[in-house]
C-alpha cells in the first residue's frame, strides 16, 4: 500500500507543479482523476509482481528492479499517443515522462526497501 499511495502522492505534487508553470490548456493527461488512477495501476501492478517474485525467489530484489527498470523503458511508448492529443508539448510530455519515472522509482523503494 505503501508503494500505491506514495506513487499517487507523489505524482499529485509533480502535477500540480507541472499545472503552476505549464497550465492545462485543455491537454486531457493533466487532471488528477488521469494521473491518480494510473500512477496508483502502475503502483499496483508492481506490487503484486513483488508479491510474486518474493513467493517464487529467496532474493526477489534485483530481478525485481531490472524489471521494473525494463517496464519503465517500456511505459515510455504510451507517450506517442499523449504525443497526439491537443496541447500536448515537449514540455508536457517531459511531465508525463517524468510521473512514469516517479511511479517506478516510488515503487522500488517502497517494496525493495534498504538493499543493506
Amino acid at each position: 500500500m505503501l508503494a500505491i499511495g506514495g506513487a499517487v502522492v507523489a505524482n499529485l505534487f509533480v502535477l500540480g507543479g507541472a499545472l503552476v508553470v505549464l497550465g492545462s490548456s485543455g491537454f486531457d493527461p493533466f487532471n488528477v482523476g488521469p494521473v491518480a488512477i494510473s500512477s496508483g495501476v502502475g503502483a499496483a501492478g508492481a506490487t503484486a509482481v513483488y508479491a510474486v517474485l518474493a513467493r517464487l525467489r529467496e532474493r526477489p530484489d534485483r530481478l525485481f528492479v531490472a524489471l521494473a527498470a525494463a517496464v519503465l523503458l517500456l511505459s515510455f511508448v504510451t507517450l506517442t499517443e499523449a504525443a497526439v492529443l491537443e496541447g500536448a508539448t515537449t514540455s508536457r510530455l517531459a511531465v508525463l515522462a517524468l510521473m512514469h519515472v516517479v511511479v517506478a522509482v516510488v515503487s522500488v523503494v517502497a517494496l525493495v526497501g534498504d538493499p543493506q
